[in-house]
């Protein structure tokens, strides 16, 4: 008695790219311990930056006004963690 079976390595599967991948622009900056524990939570809308960043951390603001898109990165200049902002729509 010779049957035929079927596996599912028998099983002929196209091979279909699921989407093209776009490539998300973002920005590095390095910040101090305080300022990047103070986004622990998160920046919500319409709330002021002074109440995370410092004077000397102004330009986190200008970038993320002029890239609505864009993704900022925030490192820990003590141990090299990182956390991501994200422009809220």
């Amino acid at each position: 008695m010779n049957k035929e079976q079927t596996t599912t390595t028998a099983v002929a599967i196209a091979d279909k790219p699921l989407g093209t991948v776009r490539k998300q622009k973002y920005r590095i900056f390095d910040v101090s311990t305080e300022t990047f524990s103070r986004f622990q939570v998160g920046r919500t809308k319409y709330e002021r930056w002074s109440k995370f960043i410092n004077e000397d951390e102004k330009d986190i603001v200008s970038y993320y006004n002029r890239n609505k898109s864009a993704v900022i990165v925030l490192r820990n200049s003590e141990n090299g963690a990182l956390r991501a902002l994200y422009h809220t729509k």
